[in-house]
């Protein structure tokens, strides 16, 4: 079991990017949450799921099949207080 088949895609919240990486030719391409859910069914199918049917959006390609990145926009920044 790995993230992909804990994590639901109605769970990533709407400020996350989602990288994919077709298997076959290595074409990366980025999408939101809310991109992927108007292409599946419904809102309840695991990252798994998405990455097993989600098609490569290069032209002529079309392999079915994508390994899955979550990419995350939260503040980088470091823990500014100090020791005594």
């Amino acid at each position: 079991m790995s993230w992909l088949d804990e994590l639901r895609l109605r769970d990533i919240d709407n400020e996350s990017i989602i990288e994919a990486t077709c298997l076959q030719c290595g074409h990366a391409w980025k999408q939101t949450p809310v991109q992927l859910m108007l292409k599946v069914d419904h809102r309840d199918v695991t990252m798994a799921e998405v990455a097993k049917h989600l098609a490569c959006q290069r032209y002529k390609c079309r392999f079915v099949g994508a390994r899955l990145k979550l990419l995350r926009k939260r503040p980088s920044s470091g823990f500014v207080a100090g020791m005594p």
